[in-house]
């Protein structure tokens, strides 16, 4: 660390009983925080759906509606790849992410 630095900010030290009363508050905020996103993300899972059209897809052997890839499946995870065009590769991050999807059971009906 060169004289022009600051040194890093270091927390006070304090007695046992100020830092258990100090952990009890920051705990009572964290809880609060979590029921707040709880109720966020309940809120999200409640939000209209809205109607797809019958969309059809140029399939290997010709024209395939989406619906019939699910093969009864009721969900569906969508990832959007960045594409380079010409490339060989795609995004690496991209790639990376989705390969992890490697055990899809849950998916099944």
């Amino acid at each position: 660390m060169s004289p022009e630095t600051p040194p890093p900010a270091m927390p006070s030290v304090v007695d046992d009983e100020t830092w258990r009363r100090e952990l009890a508050e920051l705990r009572l905020r964290e809880k609060a925080a979590t029921r707040e996103l709880d109720a966020i993300a309940a809120q999200r899972r409640r939000l209209p759906m809205v109607e797809l059209p019958d969309y059809t897809l140029q399939g290997a052997g010709g024209p395939v509606r989406l619906v019939d890839l699910f093969d009864g499946r009721s969900q569906l995870i969508t990832y959007h790849h960045m594409w380079f065009p010409d490339s060989e590769w795609q995004c690496g991050g991209c790639t990376s992410f989705t390969s992890q999807f490697t055990r899809l059971e849950f998916l099944e009906p």
